[in-house]
């Protein structure tokens, strides 16, 4: 549609998306960053910030703005510790209810659990190592695995990594959404990457498969039909090898990579495209060995470690390059988005965006 830019160039529209997007299960983080009782690490939910934590065997999620004057309560990225506020030292329990409160009694004239005080909760759910979460809201009730679909368990099998993941976040000067536009894009490879995969020439159409499912979709190449099918239950039963690169594009801004390194080394990357403002954007990205075993190797265990690291190492500088010139791309695009009056003209190589914007639409509360 003409307006679909709207939300790119002005303040209202953004926060108008972004509150009907709080209520939609959204990536907050990995459990493997919350292994001991009392980790915890902040997050933003559609430009709300929030903390995860973990409380002995359960796992919990709270709006980041104490009850009692809204300062945070979490004041750093991670750590580990009681919730307590550092403005007047109150602290809550793994419900989010006020318990701890000096001089409760001779300033509040009642006991801590008598002033209702409560953290806002978050609605949170785990597929894999991922932890997506939600505002609470009666038109938002379908569980996590139901909003996945027919994915959920291919992305618990890919989102599983072994060892700990490199990351690499920034910020960049783009609308989430044309960040989001260049993953689902596989027109632009020769023009924008060059020198990192475009020499090989276009894609042929054919020679690609996309699968939608829900709101959320997949690549696949080679073009099999039943590849997702396939993968699927290959993940089900817990037989599935990488045999073909395949991305996933999980509503609203994830983005799950398989990818071959060389002949017997396949990469997994997670992609998270996180809002900050109408024009800024965080990337997060979590790039680890995809979670399967490589049993072609032939190496001793013991002397995989090095040229594993080397490996990584130098996929990252790769990796790192790419995404630069995506994001440029992007924030070119943004200087102009407040002169967007008119529709985008897609081709086949980009239907998929079309598929993405028609959920935007539906779930952003446009239509």
């Amino acid at each position: 549609p003409a307006d679909w830019a709207a939300a790119m160039g002005d303040v209202e529209t953004f926060a108008r998306e972004q509150r009907r997007l709080a209520h939609v299960w959204t990536l907050l983080g990995l459990a493997g960053d919350l292994k001991n009782d009392g980790d915890w690490f902040t997050a933003s939910l559609a430009t709300r910030e929030i903390f995860v934590q973990r409380f002995g065997e359960r796992i919990r999620a709270f709006e980041n703005v104490c009850p009692h004057r809204f300062h945070p309560v979490r004041t750093e990225d991670k750590g580990n510790g009681p919730v307590v506020c550092g403005f007047h030292h109150w602290q809550f329990n793994s419900e989010g209810l006020a318990v701890g409160v000096p001089l409760c009694r001779e300033l509040f004239g009642a006991l801590p659990h008598e002033l209702g005080a409560k953290l806002a909760a978050v609605e949170i759910e785990i597929c894999g190592q991922l932890i997506f979460g939600r505002f609470p809201s009666a038109s938002h009730a379908e569980s996590l695995a139901a909003y996945l679909g027919e994915g959920f368990e291919i992305i618990a099998s890919l989102a599983d990594p072994q060892s700990k993941p490199r990351t690499i976040s920034e910020e960049v000067s783009s609308n989430w959404r044309l960040l989001f536009h260049i993953s689902l894009d596989d027109y632009h490879g020769v023009a924008v990457h060059p020198t990192t995969f475009g020499r090989a020439g276009y894609l042929k159409r054919k020679d690609v498969r996309y699968f939608r499912f829900g709101d959320h979709s997949a690549f696949f190449t080679p073009a099999e039909e039943l590849a997702f099918a396939q993968m699927r239950g290959e993940c089900i039963d817990g037989s599935f090898r990488p045999s073909c690169y395949s991305i996933f594009q999980l509503f609203p801004n994830l983005v799950v990579v398989l990818l071959r390194a060389d002949k017997n080394y396949w990469f997994c990357i997670i992609q998270q495209h996180v809002p900050i403002a109408y024009n800024r954007t965080k990337v997060r990205n979590w790039v680890f060995p995809a979670p399967f075993p490589d049993e072609s190797d032939w190496r001793p265990r013991w002397l995989r470690p090095l040229p594993d690291r080397i490996r990584m190492e130098v996929f990252l500088q790769y990796f790192r390059r790419v995404l630069n010139e995506d994001q440029r791309t992007c924030e070119r695009i943004q200087a102009g988005a407040t002169r967007i009056d008119r529709p985008s003209i897609l081709g086949a190589f980009e239907e998929r965006i079309a598929w993405f914007e028609s959920a935007y639409r539906k779930l952003a509360g446009i239509e």
